[in-house]
């Protein structure tokens, strides 16, 4: 919920900024979405601990033929 929130507020400040004009509006909104990528390639390899404990009860109650 938070996460959304967060990128609601970012897409609806753009919107409040573009009557703005000048270069330091720009940079901001660039080095804004610089941050946004940054920390959004940083949680691609992330999986929850939820997800983690299911894959090892899985991989633990296979059962191997022979």
């Amino acid at each position: 919920m938070r996460k959304s929130l967060t990128l609601l507020a970012t897409c609806l400040l753009g919107l409040a900024l573009t009557g703005c004009n000048g270069a330091f509006w720009g940079n901001l909104m660039v080095l804004g979405i610089t941050v946004g990528i940054f920390f959004g390639t940083l949680a691609l390899g992330r999986s929850s601990a939820a997800t983690a404990s299911a894959e090892a009860s899985t991989s633990t109650q296979s059962t191997r033929p022979g």
